[in-house]
């Protein structure tokens, strides 16, 4: 964050932003540790690309397009900065394993 003070981020219009400061106002957020109460809150991982998620989930790509282009993964979905999509990792990685096992349940009924 050094490149980027805070403040003006915050003050600035979305739509003025570069990609590189809308990521690092994304990456600001998910570095917060307390929510305004001052209680501590479980941080958020973001992952930014689909080859990120494929790392960070243990899979392929292909896989990751597929998920997105069924749906599956479009509550995970943060932003899109370019072509480049921001995940929420661990909610995308719990709704593909949700989709897998739901794919076995039926699987095993036929």
């Amino acid at each position: 964050m050094d490149r980027h003070d805070n403040e003006s981020l915050l003050g600035k219009y979305v739509l003025h932003m570069t990609g590189e400061e809308l990521v690092a106002i994304f990456r600001m957020a998910a570095t917060e540790e307390k929510d305004v109460t001052g209680t501590s809150v479980e941080t958020v991982k973001y992952v930014y690309g689909v080859q990120d998620l494929a790392a960070y989930i243990g899979c392929c790509a292909s896989t990751i397009y597929d998920l997105k282009r069924q749906g599956v993964l479009k509550p995970a979905i943060v932003s899109k900065v370019g072509k480049k999509i921001v995940f929420n990792a661990p909610l995308a990685r719990q709704l593909a394993d949700e989709y897998q096992r739901q794919r076995r349940q039926e699987g095993g009924e036929q």
